[in-house]
């Protein structure tokens, strides 16, 4: 039968042949067969079965007789009572009993060929057919069961697909054997079924079958511990599942297996009902972040033509973005209480990376479209808010460092996209804005606000990063500066920061939103002060707006500087008078205010700005010191940056207001706790505009000051006085130019020195006659008042720095003005403190007017440069040596001291004088006062070189 292939009507023997082959199958043919072969002698173990191997024999040659007949035939030629004589039942279970694989083959091979003509015999086994074939592929290894399997595998799945759609449970077989299969016929054996299946449609499922056969057979125990792994990787590579899945992958392009991945995500994401499914969702997260990491991957993406938009890598990538978004909004929605918080964080911490990944791959144009199209198709808030942040985040380039080295990898060829879009990117961009800026407009301030604040966020840092004047800018910044106003203080926070990054990017274009900006500022930061104040203590909220209104001036400023006339007023007004902005209450809110003073007085010509800024003196004074300090730092900036034009035209009103402004001692409002601060930077504000000032211009200021402090006031008494306090404020700034200008300033000493003369010899010889018998009072008690005190300190102050800097051609300190100045100077090292002097700590203490003392008589020797003056000098000094006081004579020895040092070998010539004095205080009762003596007779011996021991 074998050999008569041109038998005519061989398909008769079909019925036949089939049940020959059953009878071969019982157990009664076998014991037939037995006991007809004669044989005396028992056969080795090592010689096989003679009865086995005959019915081997027969039962191969009926099959292959049967799929010869078979591939002979065609449907339309075999008739259906032959039909029904196929036994696929039989042939199914004489393969399962039989353990020898030549047959198994036979019978496959028998299948392909039945298959082929009557499918729908097959279909009915077929599950039990294919269970067949993947076993025997773990057994089978040889090259010709290979070519068998290959030939079923091709005949019969792609009919059964046609049938069942299930691909599924097709290779959920051959998972299930390919433990037991050797690893390196794993791959060949998956990827021919792959092949006849589709790539496109079975390797999803083969990923997810694999991933599932790996935590099926993992206890809970595992699943635990890999879950709160820091390195899920580490654990995962271990197993076979995961290993294969990432070799399986390896056999075909990245837009195959991408497409398989963005199937897969969205498989994981139908179901988050258990615990196993989200770890499920670990698992194949980080599967798909491990294979972006693959170079190949950048390869394809660096190669891929920028315009492959509706297929390829970039159509991928689009869909596992989309992927991405729906599983976080899916792992945000879940209920399911065993799965904890940190295994969300983890979940979405790499949905995040792989994110990253995908947007740094993806051309910018489509990356733009793709989330316009998200944008429009999200129809709650929090996916909105999640596809914002994504916007930023990618904006931003906050990945992490494999990530930032990836991108570098990914952009070699395409270097800055976000500043080298085309035609095509740049009005995707504008859509998207357009779709963000309709997003803010129809989102209201009460039940949207986290999406709305998202919104105007991502407005804000797509301006940072993409600095272009964009005609979008423009609508943006019209739709952001009206939330300015908004009462949520969140919304209109992310609005004052989003109009500052707007206002940076497009320069002079938003000109046209000035007004509606700086109306909605002012009135906002206002209406929040307020509510501040009657509030107590500021919320984060008030602070973070207070510090979002200093961002958007800092660009207003900065770029619009020359259009701020009609609204300088405001922000001087809100620089110098807010309470938030000159207060130290908040560090980081005082030190931005201060660097947005320094631009206002930088940028904005001195010409626009002075008007302002004197004009707020009386409300910075209510205001407070800090208010009043501010106002004149900010006016001493703008005096040290002006031209001489501006000096000529301006110097006269700016030293007017600083006189006004220096009277605040005398006025002590009830606002000014600091009196010494305030009157600090008024001075220094005259003494950085003298410093612009020609002589010509500032010998009239200084008679004016002068005039000034020496005038009558009508006390409230109805007496015309001169006033003490305006005294102190004058010599101050006298004492603050002499330390700037130095001997340029020492000259004018000569329009001073009466007035120091009287100060000194009579403190309070400008009073009224009833605070002259208060004095008379005093005096008895040889005392004095805190202020006089305060005046006398300040007086020997500009004389100590007078002489020190008196070294111009034309002396000050001749002898003239010597003898008028020696005995008010020396005089003062008897004169007594107030009693009362602790009670105030802004008064320079005795110690520290005592060594101004000692140091001004020491330098008023050196100024002298003749020992015609030192002579007197140093004898008024030390006839105050034998004051019965002890302070006295300490401040005498001291002062001694002070000449000795200054003079050197100078003071030789006055040994003679000096000596009988240091005799008489050797002999002094107080220890202290022997002492000092002691030190200046040893210093005297050293300077001299002779012992002085014989004239005591």
């Amino acid at each position: 039968l074998l050999l008569k292939k041109d038998l005519a009507h061989r398909e008769s023997l079909v019925g036949p042949l089939f049940k020959l082959l059953g009878r071969s199958m019982s157990i009664e043919w076998v014991k037939i067969a037995s006991s007809s072969e004669e044989s005396s002698v028992q056969p080795s173990q090592d010689v096989p079965d003679p009865t086995h191997t005959s019915i081997s024999s027969i039962q191969q040659t009926v099959l292959l007789i049967l799929k010869e007949i078979f591939d002979s035939l065609n449907m339309n030629h075999l008739k259906a009572d032959i039909a029904k004589e196929i036994n696929v039942k039989m042939l199914v279970e004489f393969a399962h009993s039989s353990d020898d694989g030549v047959t198994r083959n036979y019978i496959f091979s028998l299948f392909t060929s039945i298959v082929r003509i009557v499918p729908d015999r097959v279909l009915d086994h077929i599950i039990g057919i294919l269970t067949l074939v993947g076993e025997s592929t773990v057994t089978q290894i040889d090259s010709h069961s290979k070519s068998i399997f290959e030939e079923f595998i091709s005949s019969v799945v792609p009919f059964w697909l046609s049938k069942t759609k299930s691909e599924e449970q097709l290779l959920q077989i051959f998972v299930k054997v390919l433990p037991d299969i050797v690893e390196h016929r794993r791959r060949s054996i998956v990827a021919y079924l792959l092949g006849v299946i589709g790539e496109q449609k079975g390797l999803p499922s083969l990923l997810v079958l694999l991933f599932q056969s790996l935590i099926s057979r993992k206890d809970s125990a595992w699943l635990g511990n890999a879950q709160t792994s820091e390195s899920l990787t580490s654990v995962v590579k271990r197993e076979w599942e995961y290993a294969f899945a990432l070799e399986i992958c390896e056999q075909y392009s990245s837009s195959t297996w991408l497409s398989s991945l963005v199937i897969l995500l969205q498989t994981i994401s139908k179901d988050s009902s258990s615990k196993q499914s989200f770890f499920q969702m670990r698992l194949v997260l980080e599967f798909i972040f491990q294979k972006l990491q693959d170079p190949e991957f950048a390869f394809a993406v660096s190669l891929e033509p920028r315009n492959s938009v509706s297929n390829g890598v970039q159509q991928e990538l689009q869909e596992l973005m989309k992927g991405c978004i729906f599983l976080l909004q899916t792992v945000d929605a879940t209920t399911e209480k065993n799965v904890t918080s940190a295994e969300r964080k983890e979940i979405r911490t790499r949905i995040h990376d792989i994110l990253m990944t995908v947007t740094g791959a993806m051309d910018l144009s489509i990356y733009f479209r793709v989330v316009t199209s998200l944008l429009q198709q999200q129809s709650d808030r929090n996916g909105t808010k999640k596809v914002l942040g994504l916007i930023s985040e990618r904006a931003k380039d906050t990945s992490s460092s494999k990530l930032k080295q990836k991108k570098r990898f990914l952009t070699q060829k395409r270097r800055n996209p976000w500043l080298n879009l085309d035609e095509d990117g740049v009005e995707s961009f504008g859509k998207m804005c357009e779709e963000i800026v309709h997003l803010i407009d129809e989102t209201d301030d009460e039940s949207g606000v986290p999406a709305k604040r998202a919104a105007i966020s991502t407005l804000e840092v797509l301006a940072s990063r993409f600095p272009t004047d964009h005609p979008i800018f423009s609508k943006c910044l019209a739709s952001v500066a009206e939330g300015i106003s908004s009462k949520n203080l969140g919304v209109s926070s992310s609005c004052l920061r989003t109009t500052g990054a707007l206002i940076n990017v497009i320069g002079p274009k938003a000109l046209v939103e000035l007004p509606r900006i700086m109306k909605n500022l002012v009135k906002q930061s206002h209406e929040v002060s307020s509510a501040s104040k009657s509030g107590g203590n500021a919320t984060a909220e008030v602070q973070l707006l207070m510090l979002s209104v200093l961002v958007t001036l800092e660009a207003v400023i900065d770029k619009l500087g020359g259009f701020l006339n009609p609204y300088l007023g405001d922000i001087i007004r809100l620089m110098v008078l807010q309470p938030e902005y000159v207060s130290d209450s908040d560090k980081n809110l005082k030190s931005k205010a201060n660097a947005i003073r320094r631009l206002l007085t930088d940028k904005i010509p001195l010409r626009l700005t002075l008007q302002p800024l004197l004009r707020i003196y009386d409300e910075a004074v209510s205001s407070g010191n800090a208010s009043l300090v501010i106002t004149f730092e900010m006016l001493e900036n703008l005096v040290v940056k002006m031209d001489r034009p501006s000096v000529v035209s301006n110097h006269g009103k700016i030293f007017d207001q600083c006189l006004v402004a220096l009277d605040i001692r005398r006025q002590n409002p009830a606002a000014i706790e600091n009196i010494d601060d305030a009157e600090r930077s008024v001075t220094n504000a005259m003494v950085a505009l003298t410093k612009k000032l020609t002589e010509s211009e500032f010998r009239p200021l200084f008679i004016r000051s002068i005039d000034w402090a020496e005038s009558d006031i009508v006390d409230g008494s109805g007496n015309d006085n001169k006033s003490i306090d305006r005294a102190i404020s004058f010599y101050g700034l006298v004492n603050r130019l002499c330390e700037s200008h130095r001997s340029i300033f020492v000259p004018y000493f000569k329009f001073v020195l009466d007035g120091i003369v009287s100060h000194l010899t009579n403190v309070e010889a400008s009073v009224s006659t009833r605070k002259k018998k208060k004095a008379k009072i005093q005096k008895t008690d040889d005392t004095m008042t805190p202020k006089s005190w305060h005046l006398r300190s300040l007086v020997l102050s500009s004389l100590k720095n007078c002489f020190l800097h008196d070294t111009g051609s034309m002396k000050f300190l001749d002898t003239n003005n010597f003898q008028v100045l020696l005995k008010p100077i020396v005089s003062q090292l008897v004169v007594e403190p107030p009693s009362s002097l602790k009670e105030h700590p802004n008064v320079p203490s005795v110690e520290e007017v005592d060594a101004l003392l000692v140091s001004c008589i020491g330098q008023m020797a050196v100024a002298s440069g003749s020992d015609l003056l030192w002579k007197p000098l140093n004898h008024e000094v030390l006839m105050q040596s034998r004051s019965e006081n002890l302070r006295s004579r300490m401040l005498s020895l001291r002062s001694v001291k002070q000449i000795l040092e200054n003079l050197k070998e100078e003071y030789l010539v006055l040994l003679a004088e000096t000596i009988p004095f240091l005799g008489e205080l050797l002999e002094d009762v107080e220890l202290s006062v022997k002492s000092l003596a002691q030190d200046i007779i040893k210093q005297m011996e050293e300077m001299s070189g002779e012992s002085l021991t014989e004239y005591f």
